[in-house]
């Protein structure tokens, strides 16, 4: 019994720690990420083994085994309580004090509890996959419809997947959370759009605009209302979703021959980008090989077919790393540069023109920044800019900032996602969000 109270014990401190670790910028930060993920997502379960395993070693007199297992306890309910409460309310911010009375009251009934200890198992509706939305041009999604006993919103959120641009694909860690869209009564679309080296940003968001119009089109036969479409996305799809949504029928950022209207009703960030100019420099920190002009760029660079090995075929058919053929996962000191058409010293006015708090202005639709106050990967300050710029051109935005947590902290496997504070009131969030736009 000794053993195993230790056990617990040091497995509650052990993670605990991670807790509390504040993570750093750069590589390191990339050193301590996964630990800290998953500290965060267990902390209030790790914090009741650490006091079963400190109960049980106080009655055998094991003072080294209380003391581990009662900081254990002490981390992970501190970290619990840090990311569930908060101070003040962002959404009276955005939206008057009165915002919860503009919610009809049998739709807030619907809205799931901030956080629960295991968040229920909901039930994912009608599914429909591989649909082409892009004719000739083949762009995939898949359809989450609500489940026939649940009223429907007539809302329709479309979701681009992180990643970075080059990495994970549709359908990817989604699920608990798009299960707890349709149970709202919403209709979702997630999109596969095209990753990097196979394509640049511009064809990205030309991608993103045809979800749009697509999704508008075909509102009747998923029943919604073409005017209560929003956008989402996490990470490089934040990124797109935050630029499509704030240059709407822009013909620069229209692909050509679209017609249709490209407005949306709301945008989602989780982990967003906002300023291409200020993240090239980020990227170097963590990528020192980027090359700052043509010139350093070298041959061993260049993305190239790498598909020989049975691991390379295996992530190459991976939906974490559907590009591991081009042997540039995860990252690559190209990937900026050939996603904007070259380094910013050469093409910094299409990264400014690229960056979504450029077209900040009062056209821009409500929107929700949800970033996490240690990602080493997207800093939060990218939210905290675009957030301050957006209340300044009197636009509703609600920034909600995470503490203690690392990028990712929206997505894991399995049962670890209905485990996840973080994660949970992120998703308690987008829910409350979405009413508002009902």
């Amino acid at each position: 019994m000794k053993k195993i109270s230790r056990t617990l014990s040091f497995i509650s401190a052990f993670f605990g720690l991670f807790t509390l670790l504040r993570s750093p910028k750069g590589r390191l930060g990339g050193a301590v990420w996964i630990p800290k993920l998953w500290a965060g997502a267990w902390a209030p379960w790790l914090a009741f083994l650490g006091g079963v395993g400190a109960f049980f070693s106080l009655l055998r007199g094991d003072a080294a085994g209380a003391l581990t297992g009662g900081f254990g306890l002490l981390a992970g309910v501190r970290h619990t309580v840090r990311v569930t409460k908060r101070r003040f309310d962002p959404f009276a911010e955005a939206f008057g004090a009165d915002w919860e009375q503009r919610i009809h009251p049998e739709r807030w009934m619907r809205l799931n509890r901030p956080y629960q200890w295991l968040q229920p198992n909901f039930s994912l509706g009608a599914y429909q996959k591989d649909v082409n939305i892009g004719g000739a041009a083949p762009l995939l999604c898949d359809l989450w419809l609500p489940p026939s006993e649940v009223p429907s919103s007539r809302l329709g959120l479309i979701f681009l997947h992180g990643g970075l641009w080059q990495a994970v694909d549709k359908d990817f860690l989604t699920r608990p959370f798009f299960a707890r869209l349709v149970n709202q009564g919403h209709v979702v679309m997630d999109v596969a759009y095209s990753l990097a080296p196979s394509v640049n940003i511009f064809q990205m968001m030309d991608e993103v605009k045809r979800s749009i119009v697509w999704m508008k089109s075909n509102a009747a036969r998923l029943g919604i209302d073409s005017e209560r479409v929003v956008l989402a996305g996490s990470s490089g799809g934040a990124h797109l979703a935050l630029l499509a949504a704030y240059t709407p029928n822009v013909r620069k950022f229209q692909p050509k021959g679209l017609r249709g209207d490209t407005s949306v009703r709301g945008v989602i960030s989780i982990h967003g980008i906002a300023d291409m100019v200020s993240f090239f420099h980020e990227y170097g920190e963590t990528n020192p090989r980027q090359p700052r002009t043509s010139e350093q760029i070298t041959e061993d660079m260049l993305p190239r077919l790498y598909n020989r090995t049975w691991m390379d075929r295996l992530m190459t058919r991976s939906r974490a790393f559907p590009e591991f053929r081009y042997s540039n996962m995860p990252g690559g000191d190209l990937l900026l540069v050939n996603l904007f058409g070259g380094p910013l010293e050469e093409s910094r006015e299409t990264y400014r023109q690229y960056s979504p708090i450029t077209h900040v202005g009062p056209h821009c639709p409500p929107t929700l920044l949800l970033a996490a106050e240690e990602d080493f990967v997207t800093t939060a300050s990218h939210s905290r800019r675009l957030h301050t710029a957006l209340q300044k051109a009197n636009v509703p935005s609600v920034y909600i900032e995470f503490p203690e947590s690392v990028h990712a902290f929206d997505q894991y496997f399995g049962v670890s996602r209905r485990v996840a504070p973080a994660a949970q009131m992120a998703a308690n969030d987008i829910e409350q969000f979405l009413a508002l736009l009902v």
